[in-house]
């Protein structure tokens, strides 16, 4: 059971049941909560976002910034290019895959949960099996 908060932000359970999470340096992690954060206050995938304001919101210095970007690119976490003026856009990418949703990066992803044949749609009722009359049985019935 999860218990939803009323401000959160969230990292992919992926990340953290590979091992992924364990692997990555302070910067690389901080980097990516930074993202993450961003994020879900702007409800996208798309962030753009300067060395200063990284370093002022989660105090990454530039260099270890340089460093964590190359690095989560690597995992395939993220995906970046360089702007104008240490500004740089990040496209947050699915853990599973390494590669950018294929939707807009504004566009809600759509997951479904794994779930067992006879769970999946409890609303519907399956047709009974077909039942022979008493009868068929040698039972006379009376009414």
């Amino acid at each position: 059971m999860t218990v939803m908060l009323d401000s959160f932000f969230g990292v992919h359970p992926h990340v953290v049941r590979s091992g992924m999470w364990a692997q990555m340096k302070p910067g690389e992690r901080d980097l990516y909560i930074f993202l993450m954060e961003r994020s879900e206050r702007y409800c996208s995938r798309e962030i753009k976002a300067t060395d200063a304001e990284i370093q002022k919101s989660v105090g990454l210095a530039p260099r270890t910034a340089t460093d964590a970007r190359k690095k989560l690119q690597e995992r395939g976490l993220i995906q970046y290019k360089a702007g104008q003026g240490n500004r740089y856009t990040y496209v947050i990418c699915d853990p599973r895959t390494g590669q950018p949703y294929p939707y807009h990066p504004k566009a809600k992803p759509v997951t479904l949960k794994p779930q067992p044949e006879d769970e999946r749609r409890p609303f519907e009722r399956q047709a009974p099996e077909p039942v022979e009359p008493a009868e068929s049985y040698g039972v006379k019935l009376r009414f």
